[in-house]
């Protein structure tokens, strides 16, 4: 059963508080900020920590168990123990960066982004050279918290 809400009947319009609501953030969608003008102190309360626990679910570290991509695995290498605003710097540079970038980087670099895979990958049937590569994946969480790999370049002695 919901806890009794302490700010029931308070006033809901600017008018009645006499005072004007803050700015939302730019860019951020209508759809978002409008509802949440209308709640209560005690619901935004709310809304602060489920925000809060939601961003810890979507920022945490990839696990082996969910590593695992197309092709075979031949190397990997653990992603570096970063602070969490260093995670979060890391994981903008990563989506901004283009695969000519990533591989002017060594393997130990990378793995300031996420796990490092060298994968070798088979490309279909009726192929006599299959699995091809090796080549460099990292493997991150993305900004929506789906775990996801990016292609890195073709891996050393590939």
């Amino acid at each position: 059963m919901p806890e009794p809400d302490p700010d029931a009947g308070a006033p809901t319009s600017p008018e009645e508080r006499g005072a004007e609501m803050p700015t939302p953030p730019e860019g951020l969608a209508k759809r978002v900020w409008e509802p949440l003008q209308a709640q209560t102190v005690y619901d935004l309360e709310r809304v602060i920590d489920y925000c809060e626990e939601l961003i810890e679910h979507k920022e945490r570290p990839v696990s082996p168990s969910e590593t695992a991509g197309e092709g075979e695995v031949a190397d990997k290498k653990p992603p570096q123990n970063l602070s969490h605003e260093e995670q979060r710097a890391a994981k903008e540079e990563l989506e901004e960066m283009s695969t000519d970038e990533m591989k002017e980087l060594s393997e130990d670099e990378l793995t300031r982004y996420g796990h490092v895979q060298i994968r070798k990958l088979p490309c279909g049937p009726g192929c006599d050279g299959c699995p091809h590569g090796p080549y460099t994946y990292i493997v991150y969480r993305d900004s929506r918290g789906k775990v996801t790999s990016k292609y890195a370049g073709k891996a050393d002695g590939g």
